[in-house]
């Protein structure tokens, strides 16, 4: 490879200690602010790259959860047509709609952080300083998904952007199958993350991609799909060469894979990932690491 196994090693570490400080100042003044407005209404956590401890020093941003516990989303699909029907018949509106959530989110930040507060396609964004990060403050309701009438099979949580995409997401369970993934792989699976997450900075950086081609999420979903045999204990490089190439593979077979939670299927009609993007993403990675007969192919 065209980086040695110490580089690579650097590459994995986690954000430094004060860049972590900056985040939980963040984290603190955001949760009082909408504490002011919504009590006990409302539960605030992490999600994203800061609370998945895959986070590198170009990406400390974070992303706080802001869920409405008062009101829910229903997930119906794998009711029978009979028990849909007899849900609906019973379900009551609660009176208060996702709009008004979002609007009321930002009124409640801008109250406190004044001009810091910017309404975003997805989210409402408080912009960092010399104290804080950046911070997207993600509105929403809690997502049930039913298994029967009775029973609920998980919580998630689901909300719109403003050009009216539905998302949803459970970041609850990512956090969990990630944390167990790491257990499971010698901790090597967060820092292949972070290693591939420098990568795709430093080819953003110099041209070589577009920022739109690989998210901190989507490459979280693809390792997190690497059989564990393929991480090797003590050995950064032959690992990430593992990776790289078994996502590939997969890529060219046309595989499935699940979202970190598997609860979603990475590749479906509703997203705008595909196994093209993963593949492209793979290759560009594998260009900018290794020689080809002693020379180097892309430079990252």
């Amino acid at each position: 490879m065209n980086f040695t196994e110490q580089q690579l090693i650097t590459w994995s570490k986690p954000v430094s200690t004060s860049e972590d400080q900056k985040c939980q100042n963040a984290i603190n003044q955001i949760t009082t602010a909408l504490k002011a407005k919504f009590g006990s209404k409302i539960s605030i956590f992490l999600q994203g790259s800061y609370r998945n401890n895959t986070n590198v020093r170009q990406n400390s941003d974070v992303d706080i959860v802001m869920r409405y516990d008062n009101s829910y989303y229903s997930d119906l699909q794998r009711l029978s047509e009979d028990d849909k029907a007899a849900y609906n018949a019973q379900r009551v509106s609660s009176g208060y709609n996702f709009d008004e959530l979002k609007a009321d989110t930002q009124a409640a930040l801008k109250a406190v952080l004044t001009t810091d507060v910017e309404r975003k396609n997805k989210c409402i964004q408080v912009n960092g300083n010399t104290y804080r990060v950046t911070a997207d403050v993600i509105p929403c309701f809690v997502l049930k998904r039913f298994k029967t009438l009775q029973t609920i099979e998980a919580e998630g949580i689901k909300f719109y952007s403003d050009d009216n995409h539905e998302i949803i997401s459970f970041p609850n369970q990512h956090y969990s199958n990630g944390t167990a993934k790491t257990e499971q792989t010698f901790r090597l699976y967060k820092r292949m993350v972070r290693i591939l997450k420098v990568i795709n900075y430093r080819l953003i950086d110099n041209g070589t991609i577009s920022d739109k081609l690989a998210s901190s999420f989507f490459i979280e979903c693809l390792v997190y799909n690497v059989p564990n045999v393929n991480f090797i204990s003590g050995n950064y490089t032959q690992t990430l060469r593992n990776v790289i190439v078994k996502i590939y593979e997969d890529m060219k077979s046309n595989a499935d894979y699940t979202e970190v939670n598997q609860l979603l299927w990475l590749f479906s009609n509703k997203n705008p990932r595909t196994r093209k993007d993963a593949l492209d993403f793979m290759q560009y990675c594998w260009d900018c690491l290794v020689t080809a007969n002693g020379t180097q192919r892309k430079t990252c």
